[in-house]
C-alpha cells in the first residue's frame, strides 16, 4: 500500500567545469542517493532532483581557454556528469541543467516577483576593472586576501577557508587573474537582494526547524548575529542569463543555480505528468538539500531568503544535510600538486560499491573533515564487508547447493535460537530504520553490519557443514534476503547480484522495506548460484591507486615509516652543485656528513643557479632510490608557505607542514 508521504531530494548541483574527485562524492552525492533509495523502499512519493550548474565566470574563462563556446563546453561537462554518475550508481529522477528554457523563466519570475516585493534595488557600486585587459572583473576574475580570515588566494565573493561571503571591493590585495596587474575602481549599476531585510523570518526558520543540522545553524546563527549584507545578484559578464533590461550584465550564478532545483523539478513532472507544485509548494512535502559545508551560507541563509521572498507560499528545507571535506592520506586534495583520485581513476581498479562503502563508512552525521586512507579503505572493505557479509551469503548458498541440491529446505518447528534470531534482526531493522529517517547513514551501515554479525552468530552456532540443519539455511536465506533489502542503498550493484544468485524477482532495490525480514523464500525455491559475491582488495590493486599520486605518496609514506621508528637522521647540508633535469627535477650536489647527489622536485620554484652554497636540511638515513635514471641518495626538506614550495635552511624551520623533495 502506497504511503501518502512526499519527499523532495536534491543533491548540490555538481559544476560543469572539471572532473571530480572522490571528496566531491563523499560529501553530497552519495549521501543524498543513499537516502533516495531508502525512502523509495520506504514507499514514499520520492523525487529526486539534480542538474549540472552552467553559468558563472569559471565556466566562461575554461571555455575560452579551451576555444570552446561556453553552450559546447558545459553541454560537454553535463554529458560527463551523467555517465560518471550513472556509473557511481545514482539514481536521480532526473539530471536536468542550470542552462535551460524553463531555469531562464523562472528566473527572471523571480527576480521580477522579489524586486515588486521590495527585496530588490538598483545602486551604483564601484567594481574592480582592468585597465590593461579593458574590461570590468566580476569576482572569478579577481583574487586576493580574505578580510575575515587572512586567507591567501581567495576569490572576491567568497573564502574558501572560512566560509565568509563578502561584496565587491571588500577582497584584499587584489590581482586581475587574467594579466596579474592590480585592477582599478570603476563605477557602475548592479541590482541587489535585501538579504537583511529578511533577518527575521531567516532567524525564525533556523530557531523553529528541529530537523536542521545543530552544528551547522549554531556558525549560521552567529552570521546572523554579525550582520547580514545584502547580496550583489547582477555580474558584467557575458555568459548567463540576460538581467531584464541590461544588455551587459547577466544574473549571478548563486542566483539562477538554487532556482534549478525548482526548474529542474518542473521539467521532470512534465514528463512525468505529475504537478510540481507539489513538490515545492504544499505543506505534506519535506525538502532535503545535501550539500557540503563550502556552501552552507547560500543554503541555509540566501536560497531560504530567495523562498521567501516572491511569496509564492514556497515550502523551505526540512533539513539540509551539510558534510565536511575529505583529505587523502591526510592532506587536501589538490590537482595542481598531483594530489588527487577522481572518480574515474576509483572505477578503473575497483567496483562502485567498494567506494560506496567506505565513504558511507567514514562520514558520520556532521560538517567534520574526514580522511580517505588507501590502507584503511583496504580493511575495511575485506573486514568489513567481505569477511562479514560476503562470507555469510556465500556460505548459506554454498551449503544449500551442496546439500540440498540448490533447493530451500523444509524447515521442521522452528527451536528458541530460530525464533530468537528472528526477533534479534527485526529489532535491529527498526533502529536502522529510525537511523536513516535521521540521516544518520554512517551508524545506520555499521547497525547493518552487526545484524549481519547477529545472523552470522546464529549461523555459527547452529553449524549446518556439519548438522545439514534445514532449519538453519531455510532462516539463514531468508534473513540475508533482508539484508539485501537493507544494504541497497548503500551497495546496490552486489546486493542486486545476491538478488539473482538466491533466484529472486525483480531486484533488491525495488522491494518494500517493512516487508524485508518477512519469510518470503519458501520450501523448494531455487537458488541459481552460491559464486563469491566479492573479491578481496589486495596490495596490488592499492598500489595501483597510489601509483596515481606517483611519487608524492611514496616520498610521503617513507617519511612517515621513518618517523614512526624515530630513525629519520637529519642533517644541514650545502648545496655545492645544482643541474636541471626537467621542469621538475633538479640533480643536486649536497655536502653534508658526506657529499651526495640527491634528486629534487623544486625545479618549478627554483633556478639551479640561486641554489649554489645554500643551506638546507637534508635526510642522509633513506635507502638510495634511481629517480630518472640518477641514484638519489638522500631528500631535501621542504615546506608549504604561502602556495609556494619554500626549502627549509635550519633545523628549526622544520614543522609538521615539511615535505620531502
Amino acid at each position: 500500500m502506497k504511503r501518502e508521504r512526499r519527499i523532495l531530494i536534491t543533491a548540490a548541483l555538481p559544476y560543469a567545469n572539471g572532473k571530480y574527485h572522490l571528496g566531491h562524492a563523499r560529501s553530497t552525492y552519495l549521501p543524498a542517493d543513499i537516502f533516495a533509495r531508502f525512502q523509495k523502499l520506504n514507499k514514499a512519493d520520492v523525487a529526486y532532483i539534480c542538474a549540472t550548474d552552467e553559468h558563472g565566470t569559471p565556466i566562461l574563462l575554461n571555455a575560452e581557454k579551451d576555444r570552446k563556446k561556453p553552450e559546447e563546453y558545459v553541454k560537454y561537462w553535463h554529458n560527463y556528469f551523467d555517465k560518471l554518475f550513472k556509473e557511481f550508481g545514482l539514481i536521480y529522477d532526473i539530471f536536468y541543467r542550470t542552462h535551460s528554457k524553463e531555469n531562464k523563466k523562472l528566473t527572471i519570475e523571480f527576480f521580477n516577483k522579489a524586486k515588486k516585493n521590495g527585496y530588490i534595488y538598483e545602486q551604483e557600486i564601484e567594481q574592480y576593472y582592468c585597465e590593461k585587459d579593458k574590461k570590468f572583473l566580476p569576482d572569478r576574475y579577481v583574487t586576493g586576501k580574505c578580510p575575515y580570515c587572512n586567507a591567501e588566494d581567495q576569490y572576491s565573493d567568497y573564502c574558501e577557508d572560512c566560509g565568509k561571503a563578502f561584496m565587491s571591493g571588500e577582497i584584499l590585495n587584489p590581482k586581475c587573474r587574467l594579466c596579474k596587474a592590480k585592477p582599478v575602481m570603476r563605477k557602475s549599476m548592479h541590482y541587489f537582494f535585501t538579504l537583511n531585510a529578511l533577518k527575521k523570518e531567516i532567524s525564525n526558520y533556523l530557531q523553529f526547524n528541529e530537523y536542521l543540522q545543530k552544528d551547522v545553524k549554531n556558525y549560521v546563527k552567529q552570521w546572523i548575529k554579525q550582520g547580514l549584507k545584502d547580496w550583489d545578484i547582477t555580474r558584467n559578464l557575458e555568459w548567463g542569463f540576460k538581467v531584464p533590461g541590461k544588455k551587459e550584465q547577466v544574473f549571478y550564478v548563486w542566483w539562477d543555480a538554487p532556482i534549478g532545483y525548482i526548474s529542474s523539478t518542473i521539467k521532470w513532472a512534465k514528463q512525468t505528468k505529475k504537478n510540481w507544485e507539489d513538490y515545492w509548494k504544499s505543506k505534506k512535502t519535506e525538502i532535503y538539500h545535501f550539500i557540503g559545508k563550502d556552501i552552507v551560507y547560500h543554503h541555509y541563509l540566501f536560497w531560504p531568503a530567495m523562498l521567501m521572498s516572491v511569496k509564492d507560499k514556497y515550502t523551505l528545507p526540512k533539513m539540509i544535510p551539510t558534510r565536511g571535506y575529505l583529505n587523502l592520506e591526510g592532506r587536501k586534495f589538490s590537482k595542481s600538486r598531483n594530489w588527487s583520485i577522481t572518480l574515474e581513476d576509483f572505477f578503473k581498479v575497483f567496483p562502485a560499491d567498494y567506494l560506496r562503502f567506505y565513504l558511507t563508512m567514514i562520514t558520520p552525521q556532521a560538517s567534520s573533515d574526514a580522511n580517505f586512507s588507501l590502507n584503511e579503505f583496504k580493511k575495511r572493505i575485506n573486514d568489513d564487508l567481505i569477511a562479514n557479509f560476503g562470507n555469510l551469503s556465500r556460505r548459506a548458498l554454498y551449503f544449500i547447493e551442496k546439500f540440498f541440491d540448490k533447493k530451500v529446505p523444509k524447515p521442521t518447528e522452528l527451536d528458541a535460537k530460530d525464533k530468537g534470531v528472528i526477533t534479534d534482526v527485526k529489532k535491529q531493522h527498526e533502529k536502522i530504520t529510525k537511523l536513516l529517517e535521521e540521516v544518520r547513514l554512517m551508524k545506520a551501515l555499521q547497525e547493518v553490519l552487526k545484524c549481519s554479525s547477529i545472523i552470522n552468530t546464529y549461523f555459527q552456532e547452529k553449524e549446518p557443514w556439519k548438522t545439514k540443519n534445514p532449519n538453519c539455511l531455510y532462516v539463514t536465506l531468508n534473513l540475508i534476503k533482508g539484508l539485501c533489502i537493507e544494504l541497497s542503498p548503500f551497495i546496490p550493484f552486489s546486493t542486486n547480484e545476491l538478488w539473482k544468485s538466491i533466484g529472486l524477482k525483480g531486484k533488491a532495490e525495488e522491494q518494500d522495506w517493512s516487508k524485508a525480514f518477512e519469510l518470503s523464500i519458501k520450501a523448494g525455491h531455487e537458488i541459481k548460484s552460491s559464486k563469491p559475491l566479492y573479491k578481496l582488495v589486495s596490495d596490488e590493486e592499492i598500489k595501483k591507486l597510489k601509483r596515481v599520486l606517483g611519487k608524492n605518496l611514496e616520498l610521503k609514506e617513507e617519511l612517515v615509516e621513518l618517523k614512526n621508528f624515530k630513525k629519520i637522521k637529519l642533517r644541514i647540508g650545502s648545496i655545492q652543485r645544482a643541474e636541471r633535469i626537467n621542469d621538475k627535477l633538479l640533480k643536486l650536489k649536497v655536502l653534508a656528513d658526506r657529499e651526495r647527489i640527491m634528486i629534487a622536485g623544486i625545479g618549478e620554484q627554483y633556478n639551479p643557479k640561486e641554489l649554489l652554497g645554500k643551506k638546507v636540511v637534508v635526510i642522509i638515513n633513506l635507502k638510495p632510490k634511481v629517480i630518472a635514471g640518477i641514484k638519489s641518495e638522500g631528500m631535501v626538506l621542504a615546506a608549504e608557505k604561502k602556495g609556494r614550495i619554500v626549502l627549509l635552511t635550519t633545523m628549526k624551520d622544520i614543522t609538521e607542514n615539511a615535505v620531502v623533495l
